[in-house]
């Protein structure tokens, strides 16, 4: 995540703070800053269904996986997004977690 005077911008992560004069000129937009960060979620074997509050289908998305077994075999698979929801069908009882940005 971006630390202070950092903030989330298209084409990556920008080192400056965001100004009210940037915001008034559309230099940067609300959508170019759109992120959502799930809690840890933990897998059932199913496809699960999370609401992302993005207000828009997001464009890109990460899962990151937080916790398994020595040898347990993982499998993480991305449904289709929507608007609404993020979907993800992940290995029953892995720890994991979703990142998705508009």
């Amino acid at each position: 995540m971006p630390g202070r005077g950092r903030h989330w911008k298209v084409g990556g992560i920008v080192d400056s703070t965001i100004t009210s004069a940037e915001i008034a000129n559309a230099t940067i937009k609300a959508e170019d800053t759109k992120i959502f960060v799930s809690a840890v979620l933990v897998g059932t074997g199913s496809a699960q269904t999370f609401a992302h509050g993005l207000g828009a289908t997001p464009t890109k998305t990460l899962i990151g996986i937080i916790n398994f077994g020595a040898s347990v075999a993982v499998d993480v698979v991305e449904g289709t997004h929507t608007s609404t929801n993020c979907v993800v069908t992940a290995t029953s009882g892995i720890k994991y977690q979703i990142w998705a940005m508009v």
